[in-house]
């Protein structure tokens, strides 16, 4: 029989950690999420690193991004990374 405790919980292991200076409108920004989400600083910075790589990768694939609203209009977004 192992020794060896293993994570059973949903969580992601911790890969890595980094420590960055927030610009104000970015802790503005993230306050509001958290508000909004109830979600973690951790949980949203990782979220939002998730989507940025996607959203750069499809927008250099010739990709574009489009908002749909609830009436079913389209709006392109022009993002610029």
């Amino acid at each position: 029989m192992s020794s060896v405790e293993r994570d059973t919980s949903d969580k992601p292991a911790v890969v890595d950690r980094v420590n960055v200076a927030l610009i104000a409108e970015a802790v503005e920004a993230l306050g509001k999420l958290q508000d909004r989400t109830g979600l973690k600083k951790v949980d949203l910075v990782n979220r939002a690193l998730l989507i940025y790589e996607f959203v750069d990768s499809e927008l250099r694939a010739g990709n574009q991004v489009v908002l749909r609203d609830p009436e079913g209009r389209d709006q392109l977004v022009k993002i610029f990374l």
